[in-house]
């Protein structure tokens, strides 16, 4: 009897543990779910089909929604949603009854937002909630039964209020091929207070793999993401109209260093790496905006907002002032021991529509080297010892706050 007894208990524990492990991670139910839109004209597949390239969309209306029923015998316990276009305000809202009742309005503005549910749910309805006409394209969309998140759902922290480096490129991608490992190094190995920044998303497919290039080496703060258009021109003059103009694209740029007053910011090479203008236009704007930023006499309206700022360093792609070069081989431990150039070119992997583009981390990096760059502008003197971009910056200051005693 107690032969059995133990392998009766044997037996209860592995159908426990069965358990747990099936709980440890939420199934993804997509495939299964019921889908009733606000537009028919395009297929409910074109966000669940995994290709950011296609989307389902309504374009230009009032009150867009996605209304999805869970299968029979299952539930809906979390959502995750990817736009293409990111409507102006929007909620999430579940069935009760006849009626429908909004659980989830949201705040963050994120292109991609997970939104975990308080109880399982039979049916649930994204809604566009503004009064004015707004296009919804979605590129992807997952609904999910009980358990953990997986690990490549986005769950996207605030950009940080106070950056130490701030990594300002063009487009997507260019944070991969022109700088190497410099991303997860600092922002995930180091620890240190990091702002990813671009000028262009170039479209919206190309923002979510953005998103998803840089969820995968590890980045959990959302970036700043430029709404500037994405265009080739043959001058500079001609780049800076496309831009919207120069005091447009100079105005932006000084109201991001004193938004996030950054110690260091780096940016792309003076002559575009392969020769982009928009490249070009990044490296001079920031030169200028180094001093711009800490001149209160000049764009007044985000002096007031913000304050005053002085970058202490400017460090361009493959400058020839002050070089240092950069180690991206060595392993970092945070990161299952991959190295950042590793990183870089798994994160490559998820910018799909440039597979064909001709760049890459592998090869356009290494030709236009994404480990030189140079200290072009410096309040806290020269490099000395090189290959370290917070060089005589130091290590964050942690400040207490003693309250007041209570009178």
């Amino acid at each position: 009897m107690k032969l059995f007894a133990r392998i009766g208990l044997a037996l209860m524990l592995c159908l426990l543990l069965t358990g747990a492990a099936r709980a440890e991670e939420a199934e993804n139910i997509t495939k299964e779910c019921s889908f009733k839109l606000s537009n028919n004209y395009f297929k409910y597949t074109m966000m669940t089909d995994g290709k950011y390239t296609s989307s389902w969309k309504h374009r230009d209306a009032r009150h867009g929604w996605v209304a999805v029923t869970a299968p029979s015998g299952r539930q809906i316990h979390s959502v995750y949603i990817c736009f293409g276009v990111l409507p102006t305000d929007w909620e999430l809202q579940v069935k009760r009854g006849k009626e429908w009742e909004t659980v989830y309005h949201d705040e963050t503005h994120y292109a991609h937002v997970y939104v975990p549910l308080a109880q399982g749910e039979d049916s649930v309805r994204l809604y566009i909630s503004g009064s004015e006409r707004q296009d919804l394209l979605i590129n992807e969309i997952s609904f999910f039964d009980e358990g953990e998140k997986p690990d490549w759902v986005q769950v996207w922290e605030p950009t940080l209020e106070k950056a130490d480096i701030m990594f300002l490129m063009a487009h997507p991608d260019d944070e991969l091929i022109f700088l190497g490992g410099a991303i997860p190094t600092y922002a995930v190995e180091r620890g240190r207070q990091v702002v990813v920044a671009y000028y262009s998303y170039s479209n919206t497919t190309r923002r979510s793999e953005l998103l998803n290039g840089l969820w995968a080496m590890g980045v959990r703060n959302y970036p700043v993401i430029g709404t500037f258009r994405d265009s080739y021109q043959k001058s500079i003059a001609a780049q800076y109209d496309a831009m919207g103009g120069e005091s447009k694209v100079q105005r932006w740029t000084v109201e991001l260093f004193r938004k996030y007053r950054p110690e260091v910011v780096v940016s792309h090479d003076v002559n575009g790496e392969y020769g982009h203008p928009q490249h070009k236009v990044a490296a001079a704007v920031v030169q200028k905006a180094y001093d711009q930023a800490a001149d209160p006499s000049l764009f007044t309206d985000s002096a007031e907002a913000y304050g005053v700022w002085q970058v202490k360093k400017l460090y361009l792609h493959l400058a020839r002032e002050n070089q240092i070069t950069m180690d991206w081989e060595t392993p970092l431990q945070s990161l299952g021991g991959k190295t950042g150039q590793e990183l870089a070119i798994e994160a490559f992997e998820y910018h799909v529509t440039q597979h064909t583009s001709g760049m890459d981390v592998e090869e356009t990096g290494v030709k236009y080297d994404n480990h030189l760059f140079g200290l072009v502008r410096s309040e806290v003197g020269p490099d000395a010892a090189g290959g370290d971009f917070l060089e005589n910056i130091g290590e964050p200051q942690i400040i207490i706050l003693t309250p007041a005693p209570v009178q």
